[in-house]
């Protein structure tokens, strides 16, 4: 396995993956810890959709090893409805929370831009100007746009670290901005549905770059078994044990 090399999903708390992945009997308030015990982080999506407790951070901080890793997904308030437009505040509000809760284990913040957020000039001087140079903060973009020299250049001059993607119907290559690698897997051609083939996982994997200082790679096709199937291989993958 490449140094400081993380998989795992974008989630754990999927009710499908009872008696699958969660062994029967297991009760949910369980279930992070067991997921914890198989993989080495998470990628929190329900912040997305919500601010989290402090009280539940906390929670999730003493359920996990001292080495798991936390990636947080920014809030769609931030994202999807202001699109990054006077957000400063409100990111740093969000981030200390964040990092109040998890502490160390808070590894990456995701900011995951909708698809018709295109790369103009003024759209990238939105996310320079709004997101802390730190490659610790990742960005999802969601039209291919953004794959071009100009972004690669400016997002590497920030230090913050582009969000390589698998994605229906969106022809993508990986882009390295810092030496953080991410990686969101969300299935293919079906979203969120459509597991990989070894093959493929070899290929992403053989993509990460020999010299990054950690990567991540999540895989979103979470809808039923695939998710921590493909997880569970790629970790095979990354160990040697699976070509």
């Amino acid at each position: 396995m490449k140094r400081d090399q993380y998989i795992g999903c974008s989630g754990y708390y999927y009710p499908a993956w009872k008696k699958k992945f969660y062994p029967e009997g297991l009760q949910p308030k369980g279930w992070l810890e067991y997921y914890s015990s198989v993989f080495n982080t998470v990628e929190l999506n329900g912040t997305f959709y919500r601010t989290p407790k402090p009280a539940d951070l906390e929670k999730y901080y003493a359920a996990t090893p001292s080495d798991f890793r936390f990636s947080v997904k920014m809030s769609k308030q931030i994202t999807h409805i202001r699109k990054l437009k006077e957000t400063q505040d409100l990111i740093r509000e969000f981030q200390d929370l964040i990092l109040a809760g998890l502490k160390e284990k808070c590894m990456h913040f995701l900011f995951q831009l909708p698809p018709s957020f295109h790369y103009t000039d003024e759209n990238l001087s939105l996310v320079l100007e709004a997101i802390p140079h730190l490659p610790e903060n990742v960005i999802e973009f969601r039209h291919i746009s953004w794959w071009n020299e100009v972004v690669l250049q400016k997002l590497s001059d920030a230090g913050i670290t582009f969000c390589n993607v698998d994605f229906p119907g969106m022809e993508t290559f990986f882009m390295h901005s810092t030496s953080s690698f991410y990686l969101r897997l969300h299935g293919n051609p079906v979203l969120f549905k459509s597991a990989y083939e070894v093959e493929e996982l070899n290929r992403f994997y053989n993509g990460v770059p020999e010299d990054s200082s950690n990567s991540c790679i999540y895989f979103n096709n979470t809808y039923y078994e695939a998710g921590y199937t493909n997880a569970k291989q790629l970790q095979e993958i990354a160990a040697g044990k699976m070509s």
